[in-house]
């Protein structure tokens, strides 16, 4: 799920820094779990608010019938 954000970040135009306000999440991590450093978020708030968030982008990206 992680490596969904990076593809559905780019189809809604949205930046890293909308990601990082939305989830409380630091833009350096967010770019890090993009790129592939973090593969796993053990903090289980963390992990909860972008996993979140991504259903949220999935949905929204859905209902626009954008295909992903």
């Amino acid at each position: 799920m992680l490596t969904r954000l990076r593809q559905l970040r780019k189809i809604n135009d949205i930046t890293l820094d909308q990601v990082a306000m939305d989830t409380g999440l630091s833009v350096g991590y967010l770019n890090r779990i993009e790129r592939g450093y973090i593969t796993e978020i053990k903090n289980n708030n963390k992990r909860k608010k972008l996993e979140s968030y991504i259903r949220k982008l999935e949905n929204k990206t859905r209902k626009e019938g954008i295909l992903v």
